[in-house]
């Protein structure tokens, strides 16, 4: 049985949540609480496995709650938002270092079209993130660079792409790569995040308004250039082919969209050698495989190490499997694509 607690300061929508969690069989309501105030007194007494918890509220809001459970009682913590515009998104992204596992867009009434897909998504990410082993996380952002330089890697003056696969937790943890490059970074960089469809058209925005490089969404045949990030956009596997992404309708039995393991599978044993691979923090075992076999054919691999990852999942299991040149933090991740040079010609 999942023991949850529900964190909102609008009766209504307690109510409506309680009664809802009723009919799931696996899920306990074990404690409701206002605001963020009771909620950090709470969640000491109650351990619930996981919270769900509304952001805007008086006293003391989701961002600062979660902060405090944290630090002194690590929780897996899932946030809602009844507000999706860029302002809200922009507090949204500049919080997620707290170490939250996802933020969603809180549910209607029952009447509403939107309510049961809503609910349904927040229900199937509490199964699944209440195992979640989330870590103490201190209210700082720095973390100590473990980078290793290149010049053993002779392959690495050949790299021509970059490609980031990405889950729960990678969204701050991009934001920190992605700035740290200029503007006429020598390689463009493919990113597959696990996002949902509702956030990842903002985020994208959002990335391109506070990074110098160009942060795009993935369009179909387009070209890759130096000085780009392109994104896989809602409901769409980014891949690469001869230089062009090309896009692939996912299915609905897709387990992972956008598949780290699509984007990472479509470079070639002939070209794996231009590619530097990354995998950050996320759940799964997505892109494990694939990026391993890229080590194999030559490419550069990176993973997040796990005292910076929310869930040390996707990079551990490629870590496991012998697929990883070099884990580092966000920053040595960062310091690694700054000390690639590359000709610009050859591109």
């Amino acid at each position: 049985m999942i023991r949850l607690m529900i964190v909102d300061d609008s009766n209504t929508s307690r109510e409506m949540l309680v009664y809802s969690l009723a009919s799931e069989l696996d899920i306990e309501v074990v404690g409701v609480a206002e605001d963020g105030q009771e909620a950090v007194a709470m969640v000491k007494k109650i351990k619930p496995d996981i919270i769900l918890m509304d952001i805007n509220m008086p006293n003391m809001d989701g961002y600062e709650a979660s902060i405090i459970i944290m630090e002194n009682n690590p929780t897996p913590i899932l946030l809602m938002s009844a507000t999706w515009d860029m302002n809200e998104v922009s507090k949204i992204l500049e919080n997620m270092h707290i170490g939250v596992l996802g933020v969603y867009e809180k549910p209607y009434g029952p009447g509403h079209p939107k309510y049961k897909e809503l609910y349904e998504r927040i229900v199937a990410d509490i199964r699944v993130m209440s195992d979640v082993k989330v870590v103490r996380r201190w209210n700082h952002n720095h973390f100590e660079s473990n980078f290793k330089t290149l010049q053993d890697k002779k392959y690495a003056k050949e790299c021509k792409f970059v490609m980031i696969g990405s889950s729960t937790g990678g969204p701050p943890i991009l934001h920190t790569i992605l700035r740290a490059l200029p503007a006429d970074y020598p390689l463009p960089i493919l990113v597959a995040q696990h996002m949902s469809r509702e956030f990842i058209d903002t985020f994208i925005e959002w990335l391109d308004e506070q990074c110098a490089l160009h942060v795009k969404k993935a369009e179909d045949g387009e070209k890759i250039c130096a000085g780009h990030v392109y994104i896989a956009p809602s409901n769409y596997h980014l891949t690469l082919q001869n230089s062009r992404i090309t896009l692939i309708e996912a299915d609905k039995s897709d387990l992972y969209v956008p598949s780290v393991s699509k984007l990472f599978s479509s470079v070639t044993q002939w070209n794996a050698g231009e590619a530097v691979a990354i995998l950050l923090s996320g759940m799964g075992d997505d892109g494990a495989e694939a990026i391993t076999k890229l080590k194999l054919y030559g490419g550069v691999t990176i993973a997040q190490n796990e005292d910076t990852s929310v869930v040390f999942g996707m990079a551990n299991e490629a870590i496991k499997k012998g697929g990883i040149d070099f884990v580092l933090s966000p920053e040595g991740i960062a310091e690694f694509l700054l000390s690639i040079k590359i000709d610009k010609k050859e591109i």
